[in-house]
């Protein structure tokens, strides 16, 4: 995959936020494109998959406490036959962006990420936060324990390929 094309496709603009920020101001993940397709709850069209260059690895990031196992899995295998695909890697968020923060910053509450009034008000502070990296880092936001759990029931048997695109640090 060294110098293979990378293509992220992300459940929602909060994880499209924090995939740009892990990618370009932190650098602990593979850099590449990022689109949303909420690939629980919409099948992939003929149409992207031609838009992808040839030896592209795509990365899947998707919450596993809502969507259709069925329709990933339909997802996943179309994007296999693709000749201009290399790879496919998937990466359930167990169970949701914000539970992954909660694993690897030191908070107990999400709302304490960014100072927000509610959960529901973190999802607008996340695309709103000009700074999301220092306050990851303010939090010491760990990329070990980030995308790190098993989902379970009905995604249990959707492996966590997230070591494929984490960038080793020291």
């Amino acid at each position: 995959m060294k110098n293979s094309i990378v293509q992220y496709f992300v459940e929602g603009e909060d994880d499209k936020k924090m995939i740009d920020t892990l990618k370009t101001q932190m650098g602990l993940i593979k850099p590449g494109k990022v689109q949303v397709l909420n690939m629980v709850t919409e099948e992939i069209t003929d149409l992207r998959l031609r838009a992808l260059s040839p030896g592209t690895t795509v990365v899947l990031v998707f919450d596993v406490d809502a969507g259709n196992v069925d329709i990933l899995n339909r997802n996943i295998r179309k994007l296999t036959k693709c000749s201009s695909i290399s790879d496919v890697i998937t990466i359930p968020q167990v169970p949701n962006l914000e539970g992954e923060l909660l694993r690897s910053c030191d908070i107990k509450k999400i709302e304490e990420l960014l100072n927000s009034k509610s959960r529901s008000d973190f999802k607008s502070d996340i695309l709103r936060v000009t700074n999301l990296a220092a306050k990851l880092r303010e939090h010491k936001f760990n990329i070990d324990h980030f995308w790190t759990a098993a989902p379970s029931q009905p995604f249990q048997a959707i492996e966590n390929q997230s070591s494929k695109i984490k960038l080793k640090h020291s």
